[in-house]
């Protein structure tokens, strides 16, 4: 009788707490999505301002000074100089390249003789 009436009783009160659970449930993706429309907003709103701040503002241009420009050296780099030791330790040329190389090879030696 006991074990009948504690089941009756579980019975009862699982869906009374599921129901409470999907209600939370619901009430937090609620939350969320006025949440996420009011950051929307605000976005747009910032947004405007912004885009009415940049209209309004006088527009400047860039002027390069020519001592600036003259500071600036381009000078070629070697690309061992950027490889690191161990690339340059284990480096081994494809398939391809070393029967072009081959090839190349061979083509010299014959105009050779």
């Amino acid at each position: 009788m006991k074990t009948t009436l504690l089941t009756l009783v579980v019975v009862m009160m699982i869906p009374a707490i599921s129901s409470a659970k999907v209600e939370d449930f619901n009430a937090m993706i609620n939350e969320n999505s006025q949440a996420q429309s009011q950051l929307h907003n605000e976005l747009k709103e910032q947004m405007s301002e912004t885009r009415q701040a940049q209209q309004k503002a006088p527009r400047k241009e860039m002027i390069a000074d020519s001592d600036e420009v003259s500071n600036s050296v381009i000078s070629p780099t070697k690309k061992s100089m950027l490889t690191f030791q161990k690339e340059t330790v284990h480096y081994r040329p494809s398939e391809e390249k070393q029967m072009q190389r081959l090839a190349n090879e061979i083509k010299s030696a014959d105009r050779s003789f």
